[in-house]
């Protein structure tokens, strides 16, 4: 504290660092928010707020296979896909063209994916459109979700924190998420992701103006949703409304990180790393090459 004569009076100055804190506990948004607590709380503290917060641990594999929206994929019941393939995002004329576009240069043999590259999945496709389990990681001011691809993370603040002002914000390839929680259930609002990444591996594309919300939760101790509500005012005609659950792994499997170099399945071929999938045509690689008829 700082003591200041004003007047012949004395009066008493916070540190900024107090005053700061003193009005988020005060805060009436963040009162309402169970398991919000800003950065520099004690542990026993923390440990009150921790005893409010679900318990997500475990390994998760999601269901429904690579697609992004499994119920929109065409062929139906698709979910890993061949060129050609695709899902129905809720595309304005011009985007559904672009993404024709794609479909088209896959099945003339050209994989569009940028993953093939080793470039990362980005959002929101990394809660739907790829391979592999995550894993969850919650405390009272921040959840980690970690991918084994990639390896890839992602942060969720629910520390009380706002996006960025529209003139300081950037975009990545994972975006900026904040969150609240609503009883056993995290909220989440995610802006500032990249506009050069697909949902998926067929190449549906978004603008850097997306925007998505989630509603994450357990639905009972082996399964987990995440209901997405996905808005592109650029792309899309409408929001698009997608639910993807995911498995609990059984306790004693082992994890490794699985980086985006060369291996078996991610041979460097004329200096590019092919990213090789095991429903892909036998001997693909990146670039022109016959393609079996689809039955």
């Amino acid at each position: 504290m700082i003591a200041k004569a004003t007047n012949g009076h004395m009066r008493i100055v916070l540190p900024l660092w107090a005053a700061v804190l003193t009005a988020c506990l005060s805060s009436p948004a963040l009162a309402q928010q169970k398991g919000v607590t800003p950065f520099g709380l004690s542990q026993a503290e923390r440990a009150k707020v921790a005893a409010t917060l679900p318990n997500w641990s475990g390994l998760w594999n999601p269901v429904g296979g690579l697609i992004f929206d499994p119920s929109t994929a065409d062929p139906k019941g698709n979910n890993a896909q061949q060129p050609g393939d695709r899902e129905r995002p809720p595309y304005n004329a011009e985007w559904e063209a672009i993404y024709k576009a794609k479909l088209d240069r896959t099945l003339a043999g050209y994989f569009t994916d940028p993953i093939t590259n080793c470039l990362p999945h980005g959002m929101p496709r990394l809660m739907g459109g790829i391979p592999g389990p995550l894993e969850f990681v919650v405390t009272p001011e921040i959840t980690f979700i970690i991918w084994e691809y990639g390896p890839q993370l992602r942060r969720v603040y629910t520390d009380g924190r706002d996006h960025l002002p529209f003139d300081e914000r950037f975009d990545s390839w994972t975006g900026h998420s904040i969150g609240h929680w609503e009883g056993e259930t995290l909220v989440i609002d995610t802006v500032s992701m990249r506009g050069d990444t697909p949902y998926d591996r067929t190449g549906a594309p978004h603008s850097d103006k997306v925007h998505l919300i989630e509603r994450m939760r357990l639905v009972d101790k082996d399964t987990f949703e995440n209901d997405m509500t996905i808005a592109d005012p650029v792309a899309f005609t409408t929001p698009w409304h997608v639910n993807r659950r995911y498995r609990r792994i059984p306790s004693d499997t082992f994890v490794g990180d699985a980086a985006c170099t060369e291996t078996q399945h991610s041979p460097i071929i004329n200096g590019q790393t092919q990213f090789i999938l095991p429903n892909d045509p036998p001997g693909y690689l990146l670039g022109p090459m016959p393609l079996p008829p689809k039955k």
